[in-house]
């Protein structure tokens, strides 16, 4: 076990971490403890695997919890990952597929971490935010003290960054903690001396400081891990680059986090069960589904006789207004039917008048041809469609008039004496007669 604590501190001493410098200090400091030969383990030291706080889920309702706590580490790490409250991203990955493969629609981070290593942990991020939209689930963080760097990292994947009061967030940096043992070892008698083949295989100079080619490549390594972890950041959080970069790497508390665009809100810790039970967007009474999502009560939760009398007297109305509605619903469709019927017969009615008004014009202008046909006048049909009756028969009376005056005058022509060309003389007001005529028949056709 010590060989295995050895491995993990040279691990955190000797490789870019984003975490906070608080946090980074405490995790070295109880690794060194640990490493001594005065520790002594203690009750409770030894993970039971039995109990599960990594996460809690309500198939019923489809809302999970992630506690995502203490240092964060790429695989798990037993004896750290318990002693500490850390998690894996393997771990966090691996629960993730798991509460959305149940069904789970909203999933809600619970942070509580200063961050920890870099290695896979924008991947993990990454992927857990694209199944999240691939399968419509809401995503939530609530920062329960404070979400620093990896954690941050975390953190920001989700729909809304919520916050307790005077917790912080950001650290949005790059740290790599070198140790130099040479020192130490000279004072203790030893002499540490290296063979070695290429320049960069040992980061120690001949006096046992730092070659400064090893700085320069740690500080690239960093510079290089710190423009992707601020490009992250500003992706998810809808922010510039240089807005990220500006923090400087600090924490920030609830109001400045929100001004900068760290986070969204800020919540009691009861008004963030609130609000993530709203989200659920359940029938379930508030109450009820916070007890069942962070496990208030290890009993079933029941309604009492109170809300279920409420419930059914509910239920009670809305049949009533159900059947009322539906009693509307026939009138309705039986009004449509009798109008549909009598709109059907106005239209039938509306095309016999049609057809007989039609047929009435066209015997009207038949029998007007026919008269005029009898003076000899067909070709006046169309200029004298426009008269009314009394006016038509006045002047088809005139054309009669007209005809026998000149019958009369041809024949006393015929018969004159002795075969001698007699004058037809014009009926007493012939003339009178005709301009009568041919004046009204001016006029009628002017209108």
């Amino acid at each position: 076990m010590s060989h295995q604590l050895l491995r993990v501190k040279e691990k955190l001493c000797n490789t870019p971490h984003l975490m906070h410098p608080a946090s980074f200090e405490t995790v070295v400091d109880y690794l060194s403890q640990r490493n001594s030969e005065n520790f002594k383990m203690e009750r409770g030291d030894k993970e039971d695997r039995n109990n599960n706080n990594r996460y809690s889920y309500n198939q019923d309702i489809g809302v999970a919890v992630m506690n995502i706590d203490g240092p964060l580490t790429y695989k798990p790490v037993t004896i750290m990952g318990f002693d500490c409250g850390g998690a894996s991203y393997e771990q966090i990955k691996e629960d993730f597929t798991y509460l959305i493969d149940s069904g789970a629609k909203t999933i809600a981070f619970n942070v509580s971490s200063g961050g920890g290593e870099a290695f896979q942990m924008m991947s993990t991020a990454s992927y857990m935010r694209k199944l999240a939209t691939t399968n419509g689930v809401k995503l939530l963080t609530y920062v329960d003290g404070l979400s620093a760097s990896a954690a941050y990292g975390l953190s920001v994947i989700a729909d809304e960054i919520i916050m307790a009061p005077g917790a912080e967030v950001g650290s949005v940096g790059v740290v790599v903690r070198l140790i130099n043992d040479s020192k130490a070892l000279e004072m203790e008698g030893y002499e540490r001396t290296y063979v070695f083949a290429g320049e960069s295989k040992t980061p120690f100079a001949a006096d046992g400081s730092f070659r400064a080619e090893f700085i320069e490549d740690i500080q690239s390594k960093v510079d290089a891990l710190y423009e992707e972890f601020t490009g992250f950041v500003a992706e998810h959080r809808n922010l510039s680059v240089e807005a990220v970069r500006s923090t400087q790497a600090k924490t920030f508390l609830p109001k400045e986090a929100i001004e900068l665009g760290l986070a969204d809100s800020v919540r009691t810790l009861e008004d963030f069960y609130t609000y993530l039970a709203d989200t659920a967007q359940r029938t379930e009474g508030n109450n009820v589904l916070k007890n069942k999502l962070f496990k208030m009560s290890t009993e079933e939760e029941t309604l009492d006789m109170t809300q279920l009398a409420e419930l059914q007297a509910q239920l009670a109305a809305s049949q009533e207004q159900l059947a009322e509605f539906s009693s509307v619903k026939e009138a309705l469709a039986s009004l449509q039917t009798s109008f549909t019927s009598q709109a059907s017969q106005l239209t039938e009615a509306l095309e016999k008048v049609a057809q007989m008004e039609s047929e009435k014009v066209e015997a009207k202008l038949s029998a007007r041809k026919d008269k005029l046909a009898a003076v000899k006048q067909e070709g006046l049909l169309a200029s004298l469609s426009v008269l009314d009756d009394a006016s038509f028969e006045a002047v088809v009376n005139g054309f009669k008039a007209q005809a026998e005056v000149i019958d009369q005058s041809a024949l006393m022509g015929e018969i004159g004496g002795q075969g001698a060309e007699v004058k037809p003389e014009k009926p007493e007001g012939a003339d009178l007669t005709a301009a009568k005529l041919k004046a009204q028949f001016q006029k009628e056709g002017a209108k």
